[in-house]
Parts: C-alpha cells; structure tokens; sequence
C-alpha cells in the first residue's frame, strides 16, 4: 500500500559538546583568578564567550550549539530546499537519482556529485556513513510531527546521538508556508536571503501561482482529481493534508476530496474506480508508483475513468522539492494542464 511512512521521535538529548565547553569556561576563569592578573597585553577582564547557536523546530524542540552548523546532513526535500536558498549539505538520504541518472525531483538541484549518498530507499539511512561525515546537525521534512521523513524508528535513537535533529512540517501546511519556514533556518545557518538569485526564484514563484491563478479562473467549472495506483488499487489523494493541494485551492482549483479517507487517500480497488469523477486526473509520476502505461495494458477499469478517457491525465510531483524555483515549475506546469483542459469532461 502506497501510505505516507512516518516515524515516531523521542525528546532530543543534552550534547556533551555543551559539557566540555561549560568546564573548559570554568577551568579557564579559575585560572584567571588564581593567575594573578590577564594575560600580558589584556585589558585584565575575561574574553566573552563565543554566541552560542539556535534554532526551534517544527516538534517545539531547542535545538542549541557552541556555534553555527557548518556541516548539515538532510533528507532529499530538506537538502534540495537548504540548497536552493544557499545552505550547501554534506550528506543526504532519501530519492536522490531517477533510472535514467539525472536527479530526481525531490532532490532538486542538489548537487549530488559533492554529497555523500546515506542512502536512497525507504529504510536505507547508513549511519556508519553518517556518523563518518561528523554532521553538526541533521534536517529532514515532517508530514505529521514528530514523525521524521525516512528515520525508521529503530534507528532514530541512533541518529539523535550522532548529531542534533530539526523537523520542518510539510503536511498539513501550504508550500508557501512551510517554504517560508525554510528560509527561518537557512538565514539561521547563514543563509544570504536577499541574495539576487533567492530573491528571483521567490519572484518567479509569486508570478506563477498568478499563472495558475488565472488559468483557473479561465475555466470555471474545471474539477481535478489527485491520486496514485498500483496493479490492485487506486488512492485518491485527500487535499487538506498535502500542500501544494492545499496551495492550489487557495489559487482556485476545484480539487475532488474523497469521502472516507485515512489521512493521505482514500484507497479503492480499481472495481471502485468510477466512484469518483473529475474533468483532469493529476497522477502521482514517482517511480514506485505504477504508471499509466501499465495501468493500460493491465486493468481495464483504467481507460474507463472519463479524465483517462479524455487524455487529461497529467503528471503530478506528489512529494515535490522545497524550492522556490522547483514549486514554480510544478506551478507553471499544472498551469498548462489547465489551460489545454476540457472542463466540461463530466456533465
């Protein structure tokens, strides 16, 4: 069954590296005091501290460090958003290439000839390789906090102790938010947001939400359907809990909602594939999701739906990359679907 997987996280622990540098302050103001003075050339005070790092995540969780993380490790959709606004990553577990080599969607333009690989299937994370790269922090996405977005739980434990962890929700939230929270972090880890190239992709993203915008409001009328299949069921995607879903109805889209689903879909077999009707079907385009090529050749009930029927099947990025410029292009592109659609397909 195709489900969102997510994982249960523990309370984060206090590091030892904040015990060590605690007593080397101590140590070091005993010093002073019994050393009669500061050291030649001092003004004969202590020298500050250096400014401690911090950030709060999406579970509530302080995570906080002698200083900024300099070597991040992220989960595709986290390490392609990071990227983006200018945090390079060390490390990245999760989707990462498509068959044919070239990068897959979730990634982004990670550049991944530059990171190391931890791992690319669901369950994959190989913390030797982890615990080698000495990340300072690791950063994955959040469909329902505080579930972690491929951290199994037998592991989470594990990778907890190997460096601090920061959860960031994508579920339940519009793509423009939880971009915006994205860009909470990046600035926090020294991001330049103001930087001309992330101020052109939030420019592109703004003028094509007001592409689909106006696209939509050219068809009136026009209802889409979101799902997913494989060879014994079809899922119906449930809007509320996906962001861009949730994104496109505040553009304008008329998106079908399923009556009876668990969170994510509503799954029925392809008997029951008639049940639910739209003029556009967008179809979940991942690798491990069975496409409509198959779906021909091999369940008939397929070319009966009237969207398959009218050729308004379109590609959807069901887990699409965190980025101003990767949202724009799925924007752009749903766009195009609509103005080439029928939206008189059902009555």
């Amino acid at each position: 069954m195709l489900t969102h997987k997510l994982i249960p996280i523990r309370n984060s622990r206090l590091f030892p590296v904040l015990a060590l540098l605690l007593a080397a302050l101590i140590l070091a103001g005993c010093t002073n005091a019994s050393g009669g003075g500061a050291a030649p050339g001092g003004s004969g005070s202590s020298p500050e501290p250096a400014e401690s790092w911090s950030f709060v995540d999406d579970r509530g969780i302080t995570v906080t460090l002698p200083e900024r993380p300099t070597r991040v490790v992220a989960q595709s959709t986290a390490a392609a958003t990071l990227w983006s606004l200018g945090v390079e990553v060390v490390g990245v577990f999760g989707p990462q290439r498509l068959p044919d080599g070239s990068n897959d969607p979730t990634v982004g333009d990670v550049d991944l000839s530059r990171v190391t690989s931890l791992g690319e299937a669901w369950g994959e994370l190989d913390l030797e390789k982890l615990a080698a790269l000495k990340p300072d922090l690791i950063v994955s996405i959040m469909y329902t906090p505080p579930e972690l977005w491929y951290v199994l739980p037998d592991v989470e434990p594990q990778v907890r102790a190997i460096a601090p962890t920061v959860g960031i929700t994508v579920g339940q939230r519009s793509i423009k938010e939880a971009m915006q929270r994205f860009e909470e972090l990046a600035g926090a880890l020294g991001a330049d947001l103001n930087a001309q190239q992330v101020a052109a992709a939030r420019q592109r993203f703004e003028e094509a939400s007001e592409e689909l915008r106006a696209a939509l409001a050219e068809k009136p009328g026009l209802t889409a359907m979101f799902g997913a299949g494989s060879l014994e069921t079809l899922w119906v995607s449930n809007p509320p809990y996906y962001g861009d879903l949730s994104y496109f109805q505040e553009l304008g889209m008329q998106i079908l909602v399923p009556e009876n689903p668990e969170s994510y879909w509503e799954a029925l077999s392809w008997e029951q594939a008639l049940r639910y009707q739209a003029d556009v079907l967008f179809y979940d385009s991942r690798t491990e999701v069975t496409q409509p090529p198959e779906l021909a050749a091999q369940v008939p009930t397929w070319s009966h739906i009237p969207a398959v029927k009218a050729g308004q099947v379109y590609p959807w990025v069901a887990v699409p990359p965190y980025s101003w410029d990767g949202l724009a292009t799925i924007l752009e592109d749903v766009a195009a679907a609509v103005r080439e659609a029928d939206p008189h397909v059902i009555p």
